[in-house]
């Protein structure tokens, strides 16, 4: 039973070294993945664990004198200090953004699921035979008598998995922040079923039933911001760009509101370029992603991904842009994001871009994690400057 805990502690200790190699150097296949990823789910456990296997493997080895025990210690010891400089970049960058990190609560980060969160549900629209909901979260009762504004979240999954129940801890942060929380739900997208004609028009919808109805849940829909990652960070862009443009067509009757403030976290700016992602492992997953979602290749219907390309709805009059690009990101290129920002700024748009390092997709999404921390307290500031202040 020793022999088995002690290999397992050592190839811990290697997948740990090895980890650090990897984000250091993201374009080594399978390592440069794994590094991010270690970070973003274990947090600052990824220096700590290394740490006191280095400590326990030099112990050993001072005992046994092997060379394989002083080579696990070493590479411990350097998964270590290497680990460390991970979140110490990113708290700098954090801080930059004024943002402050709290260590313990970045220790002991959890998953977002809330059980005890319980929202407010109401169906906006029909899609088939799907039912479409809205979840709300209330903030917190007014004494001065004045209506919050209202913060929309659009899940991610690929537009093809995940549900509004996503983000419940970020919900309830925000909703104890003054904001009166909204989470649309959307038809996902599946082999059989693309959904990339339906997706803008359905959000439409539930823009109109929010516009119409903040105001009985405690919102001023004329301060009104939207917020989405991934895949939902591309819809976010297209469907607050084109309302403000007044290109977007709901799909039921109403008065659209005008969206003071977009927040897009990773997003697929462009979902061409997402389609031909190289990568050996995740460019499987793109490729699944955006197929589905438009029913075929970008050869075969460039009309359908110049329609959901985020850089075509960018005009003068889309509201300011707040873009949150990790710089280990293997699904989405960087330079893509990059690329939108500096055709938005060109066109007149207030953006603000601001990239993570060591950070791969969906490295916020632990509740309490350094990047959740950073995402959080960086859009709540970027509400603020925008006059969206509780």
């Amino acid at each position: 039973m020793k022999r088995v805990l002690r290999f397992l502690a050592n190839a811990l200790l290697g997948l740990f070294g090895l980890a650090t190699i990897g984000s250091f150097i993201p374009s080594i296949p399978v390592l440069g993945i794994a590094g991010p990823m270690l970070t973003g789910i274990f947090g600052l456990w990824t220096i700590l664990l290394p740490l006191f296997g280095a400590i326990w493997a030099f112990w050993r080895w001072r005992s046994n004198r092997k060379r394989s025990t002083f080579f696990v210690a070493t590479l411990a010891l350097f998964a270590a200090i290497g680990m460390t400089a991970v979140p110490v970049q990113q708290i700098s960058v954090a801080a930059a953004h004024g943002a402050k990190i709290s260590v313990t609560q970045a220790l002991f980060s959890h998953p977002q699921n809330d059980p005890s969160l319980t929202p407010e549900t109401v169906i906006y629209a029909k899609h088939g035979a799907q039912n479409l909901p809205i979840d709300l979260y209330r903030p917190k009762a007014r004494t001065d008598g004045n209506l919050a504004p209202v913060f929309i979240y659009i899940h991610g999954g690929g537009w093809g998995a995940e549900t509004l129940k996503q983000r419940q801890s970020d919900y309830r942060w925000f909703a104890e922040r003054g904001y009166l929380v909204m989470s649309f739900e959307y038809p996902l997208s599946s082999e059989k079923q693309p959904t990339w004609n339906v997706t803008h028009p359905l959000l439409g919808c539930a823009l109109v039933w929010a516009n119409a109805n903040a105001a009985r849940y405690g919102g001023n829909a004329e301060r009104l911001a939207l917020w989405g990652e991934s895949a939902g960070g591309n819809l976010v862009l297209n469907v607050s760009y084109m309302a403000n443009a007044g290109t977007l067509k709901p799909a039921c009757p109403g008065v659209l509101p005008t969206i003071r403030a977009t927040a897009a976290l990773y997003p697929v700016v462009d979902p061409a370029r997402m389609y031909h992602n190289p990568d050996i492992i995740v460019g499987r997953f793109a490729r699944m992603m955006t197929t589905r979602y438009t029913g075929g290749t970008p050869d075969q219907f460039p009309d359908r991904y110049t329609a959901i390309d985020a850089s075509s709805h960018i005009t003068a009059k889309a509201p300011p842009t707040l873009l949150i690009i990790p710089q280990s990101d293997h699904l989405l290129e960087q330079a893509a994001a990059d690329a939108f920002a500096a055709k938005a700024r060109a066109a007149g748009v207030t953006t603000r871009l601001i990239h993570m390092p060591y950070a791969e997709h969906s490295f916020d999404i632990k509740s309490g994690s350094i990047g959740n921390q950073m995402v959080r307290q960086t859009m709540l500031r970027f509400l603020f400057e925008q006059g969206l202040k509780p």
